[in-house]
């Protein structure tokens, strides 16, 4: 298996249609679990165990030196085998703690409360206190922080607008969460008594059935458009479909998180679990499959039987990351992980940017990504930022259309990262 530079573009030499999946694949717990301390972007936190402890399910085991990054939960119980420090997928080093998982699953008890007889700032509290990563809202994302709340909202976009090149990831929403999705609405409705409520999804068929189906009767409306990949960011959703760039009156949750909000501050029940989809032309058993936090990587790829890929993406193929190591746990916020073969994937190397402007005509920002580009390269990163390269949504267009197959998004993002 190659893995490939944290710093070079995966480049796909055509559309694949998306499948859709309907079927639950359930990864067993190991053994072994390994709870990265580190939110997304390196935002860490502090251990609150020692070698030695028991502990359990539902147990905080890390809290945020950042007051906006949540907690880390056990998701088994067991005993701390050590703490350490270890390569997590995207590359980076990272604090964990290894339990060793007894199998047991015994129980921390919840505090519980009724989420009506709340203040919206004891709301927002008990929404962190859930330990859910957003990653549909730029700022928030680059922070690995978690779901904002606002005191008032006139909108209310639920946004499932995500999927892959290589697969449908929403299906799950209105086939295997649908309870909890149905509950999510309802808790909103509560809150937000007079907002006009809207899902937004894929203009796949399957996704317009299945959500169709599932909000009738709720008073919901569903908006569905073409897969643009950039409609995690939450400016962008709430500008096409309310026309409120600036965010005054609208306030956008994440569709992925919506079931787990509801158990959470409806039941007191914290998900342990991720739902990934897992694709691509190195894959025997592509589909989505159910993963306890702590989970490896490689864990999953004997699950799903992968097989010599040539490239592993964390996310999807215009913005998703290299994937660095296989034996570390999956990252929050990560709902796609693709096994690409080489029949999948363009080795083309780099080649002088011939100023075609199929870039800029794809940024939905209105960037010029390939003067952004020719900056980042002699490292001029305060013009960088003059020129708006801030901005950049990192929906990976640029570098999907580029001919000459630059590394647009990746610079972009070491950009940011110096900037950070």
């Amino acid at each position: 298996m190659k893995l490939f530079s944290i710093s070079k573009a995966v480049h796909v030499p055509k559309f694949k249609v998306a499948e859709h999946f309907s079927e639950i694949i359930e990864v067993d717990a190991p053994k072994n679990m390994v709870y990265s301390l580190s939110q997304q972007h390196n935002m860490k936190c502090s251990p609150t165990v020692k070698r030695g402890d028991r502990v359990l399910v539902n147990q905080v085991i890390g809290v945020g030196e950042n007051n906006s990054v949540v907690p880390v939960y056990s998701s088994v119980s067991g005993t701390v085998k050590q703490i350490t420090t270890k390569i997590d997928l995207l590359g980076n080093k990272v604090d964990v703690v290894l339990v060793e998982n007894d199998g047991l699953y015994e129980k921390e008890e919840r505090e519980v409360f009724s989420y009506s007889a709340l203040s919206m700032d004891e709301l927002r509290e008990k929404v962190k206190a859930l330990g859910l990563i957003e990653t549909q809202n730029l700022s928030n994302r680059k922070r690995g922080m978690q779901l904002s709340f606002k005191d008032t909202a006139k909108n209310i976009l639920i946004n499932a607008q995500e999927s892959g090149l290589y697969g449908q990831v929403d299906s799950y929403l209105y086939e295997n969460e649908k309870h909890d999705f149905l509950r999510g609405i309802e808790l909103l409705k509560s809150l937000y008594k007079d907002a006009q409520i809207v899902v937004l999804s894929t203009s796949d068929a399957d996704s317009v059935i299945g959500f169709t189906e599932l909000l009738k009767n709720t008073g919901v409306s569903l908006i569905s458009k073409i897969p643009t990949q950039f409609y995690h960011d939450m400016n962008l959703a709430a500008r096409d479909v309310f026309g409120d760039f600036a965010m005054k009156d609208t306030m956008v949750i994440d569709a992925f998180l919506l079931p787990s909000v509801a158990r959470g501050l409806m039941d007191q029940r914290l998900t342990h679990y991720q739902l990934l989809l897992i694709n691509g032309g190195a894959v025997k058993n592509p589909g989505i499959y159910k993963v306890m936090s702590g989970t490896t990587l490689d864990l999953v790829m004997e699950k799903a039987g992968v097989e010599n890929p040539f490239r592993i993406v964390a996310g999807n193929i215009l913005s998703g990351d290299a994937v660095f190591t296989t034996d570390s746990p999956i990252n929050r916020g990560i709902r796609e992980v693709l096994f690409l073969n080489e029949n999948e994937v363009s080795i083309d190397e780099e080649m002088n940017c011939i100023k075609c402007g199929r870039c800029a005509d794809v940024c939905p920002m209105g960037l010029q990504p390939y003067e952004l580009n020719q900056l980042v390269i002699v490292r001029d990163f305060d013009e960088f930022f003059k020129k708006r390269g801030g901005m950049c949504v990192e929906c990976g267009r640029c570098s999907y259309v580029c001919p000459s197959k630059r590394h647009l998004l990746q610079s972009f993002k070491t950009a940011k990262k110096v900037k950070r």
